[in-house]
């Protein structure tokens, strides 16, 4: 691996400094390979700013007016990146660590193999290890146990590699385009992997290497905006993508959402319910983009 190889390192910040942080931190320590970090901030508090700020590490950083989203800010991160050189970009989550040794082994692959449009490490979260994501329009459970019997490293296929850790050269958001901004959050990188996979390209996750997805996301969040982009992203995933079966489909996300509403209720998650109520209105009436505003968050 050379070491003048250009890989921008793309970490959305919205009030979680510390994390993001102790991600630029690690990435700083690697010595191999020439790295420029890139911190899009999504409109957080004063206190977070200033934390980023003051922290005396080397990066980028890049704040933005009003919250993107995920999809927006990363599209921010990818665009300024790519317009400075860089030749490959690593979407990393702030919470997430990933070796040096790992990401050069998936840089050579995407330098090696052009047909590789997308590719990510295994993922271990809480000991629960992770090969990619199956198909968000068909499945509920999308995430793939790793449970390969083969000891020798090799590439999976995956209908999608999770944005926790992806890579992928410049060439592909050029020519296939950057993540879809009416997701806001969730169901963006499901979406640029589904056109990877239409325009010829494959999404892979490399069994010799994992990273570590620590998943420091506040409750009340994972109750709230988790859940209602979620399910109501299904529906926009099938609109886009889905032909002759998006009937087929969008019924099978109403009972689901129903069914979901229900479990909440019994369970006597308030909160949880009139969020997945809001994401299945909106996912059957076509209401995209930036949601936020509906929660007291």
């Amino acid at each position: 691996m050379e070491k003048n190889l250009q890989l921008a390192v793309i970490l959305i910040n919205w009030n979680c400094a510390a994390d993001t942080i102790k991600s630029i931190g690690s990435i700083s320590l690697w010595s191999r390979l020439k790295a420029g970090i890139f911190v899009v901030d999504n409109f957080s508090s004063p206190e977070d700013i200033l934390l980023l700020e003051q922290s005396g590490l080397s990066y980028h950083l890049i704040k933005n007016n009003s919250n993107l989203g995920y999809a927006g800010a990363c599209n921010r991160g990818i665009e300024i990146a790519i317009g400075e050189g860089y030749h490959s970009v690593m979407l990393l989550n702030p919470d997430a660590f990933v070796g040096e040794t790992c990401v050069i082994k998936l840089l050579e692959f995407v330098k090696q193999n052009s047909r590789i449009g997308v590719i990510g490490p295994l993922l271990d979260e809480g000991g629960e290890i992770y090969s990619g994501g199956r198909n968000i329009g068909i499945y509920s459970g999308t995430r793939i146990r790793h449970t390969s019997e083969h000891k020798e490293s090799q590439l999976l296929e995956a209908d999608y590699v999770p944005g926790t850790v992806l890579v992928a050269r410049k060439d592909v958001f050029l020519s296939i385009g950057y993540l879809d901004e009416k997701y806001f959050f969730s169901g963006e990188i499901a979406d640029f992997c589904w056109r990877a996979w239409s325009a010829g390209l494959t999404c892979v996750v490399y069994t010799g290497c994992q990273a570590a997805h620590l998943k420091n996301i506040d409750p009340r969040l994972r109750e709230t905006l988790y859940n209602y982009y979620i399910l109501r992203n299904r529906f926009l995933f099938i609109r886009k993508n889905f032909n002759n079966t998006k009937i087929i489909f969008g019924l099978r996300w109403v009972i689901s959402g129903w069914i979901q509403i229900l479990i909440a209720v019994i369970k006597r998650k308030p909160d949880r319910a009139r969020a997945l109520w809001l994401g299945l209105k909106d996912g059957i009436q076509g209401v995209y983009g930036d949601r936020n505003d509906q929660f007291n968050i």
